[in-house]
């Protein structure tokens, strides 16, 4: 590689090990703090750099590809290599980002082998996108599926050349994009079954298997059919033949009945990973009811060990517990009764989750905390959607958690002026104009402001690692991924009581007042009756990342000050004209100024006492 490939890969790792906050546990909050600061200034450094790494280096190259040299174009897929390998990214946007320019000089050089290994590369990369919309309902994913799916379709269409290619890397790359075709989310398990199905109709071919004996068949037949058994987590459909059927049995006998059969063999208790996917697809081929399935759901995730910090260990103790809220959700006639086992379902998930040693990867744990996170039920008595959000914030987001504090914390603070003046301002909002007494009526407007901001942004979990992970400027492609957080956000706190009141705040803090811009398309601001408190909650939202996170937008790094004048100057556009007008006042901006800078230390208190177990003093500060 290039000096300026392997600076940019060193500033990546060092990046990701700054933004971890591992160095902190033995410091007083003071130096917590000052250490904070520092890193926060190494992580600005190291982005810029990575601009200019970007800027005089790659881009020129990218620019000038096709005619770049085939010594450059191996380096650069070295380059790429480095960004995306398996499930450890480094930059998969920059990945997605060569390989389609390395796509366009193939196919100026009608070089069919290199073009049929970039699309298969780039729908590797498009796949890893594809991976952060746990969750998401399928209408707003759809398009980023297809995006990967095309790439996989186009290079699997050259198999109607397989027996003139001779080259038998070329030939695997044609199979195994066929294979993956059948990758990510489908309308319904029919259509992922159908298109697995076909792919194992060619993989079983003798024909192709006589014309190249040295590929793995055994091993692209077997993912197949793990493909197909993973079908498993869809939602029984109306639409599945008993082809469909049989296959999925098929599969999942070969994919988790050999893996307990073999474990068995020899003495090992077998994976509950296989033990579900069994139970499952006698439930989904109509085998047993969704009771039976249910109460040998509890059995399994009775059997949990909250010390086995394994993939297994994991999987029982958050995955299944997911896959469990999912039918409940599906069939809510069989929660009545179950409310108790839900409730120390999640005291289990809690526990587990603050138990999990600080040392060990826990990027798989993390994947499935969200999906419980898109499947969790509220009852009575349960811990409540919004504490199960905070868990996840501060354990595995925290600098999203401290910019969700801060916004929340300001807007209050700009609320509470904003009441003394008019305190009809919030009446919209039904809850808000039923209270009359004054003094709680405040307080109910600045709770609000304060949780709106605290959730406003938890559909950036999906997403984290473009938020806090990226050394450069968002690419087009992943900006447009990242709008889907207010969706993803509206979509979770909507769903349980305790959160519903800060959904719209989700969904809307990204749109313009005049709603000349901004997204998403689904909020409507003069229809909704939270648009006052949307508005406040997007000022400050924006104010903050101006300062805190400019380079994803390509902005330039602003003050405080700077970032109040520039939302001045956009009154009656981006922000609406009421709120830029107390803007204007020197001792409104001073109120404001003292709780953003107090919401950080507070936030940063609060993580610094949970990760250390000891109290920040005051006088530290």
């Amino acid at each position: 590689m290039q000096p300026y490939q392997e600076e940019y890969i060193a500033n990546l790792k060092e990046i990701t090990l700054l933004s971890a906050h591992l160095e902190y546990a033995a410091c007083s909050f003071a130096d917590y703090q000052e250490t904070i600061e520092r890193d926060r200034q190494q992580i600005e450094r190291r982005i810029s750099r990575n601009m200019e790494l970007l800027r005089d280096g790659l881009f020129p190259l990218i620019d000038g590809l096709f005619a770049a040299t085939p010594e450059e174009i191996t380096e650069l897929e070295e380059f790429a290599g480095t960004l995306l390998r398996g499930k450890d990214e480094l930059d998969g946007g920059l990945f997605c980002q060569i390989y389609e320019a390395l796509l366009s000089r193939a196919r100026q050089d009608k070089d069919r082998s290199r073009i049929i290994r970039c699309l298969y590369w780039l729908g590797i990369g498009r796949h890893n996108m594809s991976t952060k919309m746990v969750g998401l309902d399928y209408a707003d994913s759809k398009s980023y599926m297809s995006r990967m799916r095309l790439c996989f379709a186009e290079a699997a269409a050259y198999l109607k050349y397989y027996d003139e290619i001779d080259d038998t890397d070329t030939r695997g790359y044609i199979l195994r994009s066929r294979a993956n075709i059948a990758l990510g989310q489908y309308e319904s398990a029919s259509a992922k079954i159908r298109v697995a199905r076909e792919t194992l109709q060619i993989l079983q071919d003798e024909d192709y298997q006589t014309m190249e004996p040295e590929l793995p068949w055994d091993r692209f037949i077997y993912m197949t059919h793990q493909q197909i058994a993973s079908s498993i987590s869809y939602s029984r459909d109306n639409d599945m033949t008993p082809q469909d059927v049989a296959a999925i049995m098929e599969s999942v006998h070969i994919v988790h009945q050999g893996r307990i059969l073999e474990a068995l063999d020899r003495g090992e208790t077998p994976s509950m990973r296989s033990a579900f996917a069994c139970r499952a697809i006698e439930y989904y081929c109509g085998l047993m009811n969704l009771t039976e399935l249910l109460g040998r759901m509890e059995a399994l995730m009775d059997f949990a060990d909250g010390t086995d910090f394994s993939a297994d260990g994991m999987y029982m103790a958050i995955s299944l517990p997911a896959f469990y809220c999912n039918y409940l959700r599906e069939y809510p006639e069989q929660l009545p009764g179950r409310e108790t086992y839900l409730e120390a379902l999640y005291r289990k998930v809690v526990a587990y989750t603050r138990a999990f040693p600080a040392d060990k990867a826990n990027e798989q744990l993390f994947y499935f905390l969200r999906q419980l996170s898109s499947t969790y039920i509220e009852t009575p008595h349960s811990i409540s959607y919004g504490e199960f959000q905070l868990l996840l914030l501060t354990h595995f987001a925290p600098d999203v958690y401290v910019h969700s504090k801060v916004v929340g914390k300001t807007a209050a603070a700009l609320c509470g002026i904003i009441m003394e003046e008019n305190s009809s301002f919030f009446d919209d909002i039904d809850e808000i104009h039923a209270i009359k007494e004054p003094a709680q009526k405040r307080r109910a407007v600045l709770d609000l402001a304060e949780n709106c901001g605290l959730f406003h942004d938890v559909g950036k979990i999906n997403f984290i690692r473009l938020f806090t992970r990226t050394a450069r400027q968002w690419f087009e492609e992943e900006y447009e991924i990242t709008k889907l957080h207010t969706v993803v956000g509206n979509a979770r706190l909507a769903a349980n009581a305790s959160t519903r009141g800060y959904a719209a705040a989700a969904l809307g803090h990204h749109s313009w007042y005049d709603g000349s811009h901004g997204y998403p398309e689904s909020y409507r601001r003069l229809e909704c009756p939270y648009r006052q408190m949307v508005d406040v909650i997007g000022l400050f939202d924006w104010i903050d990342n101006s300062v805190c996170q400019f380079w994803l937008y390509g902005q330039p790094k602003k003050t405080f000050d700077e970032a109040i004048s520039e939302a001045i100057s956009l009154e009656g556009r981006r922000f609406s004209p009421l709120l830029t007008a107390m803007l204007r006042d020197t001792a409104v901006c001073e109120t404001v100024r003292r709780a953003y800078e107090a919401a950080r230390r507070d936030a940063n208190r609060q993580l610094y006492e949970m990760n250390t177990g000891e109290k920040a003093k005051n006088d530290t500060i």
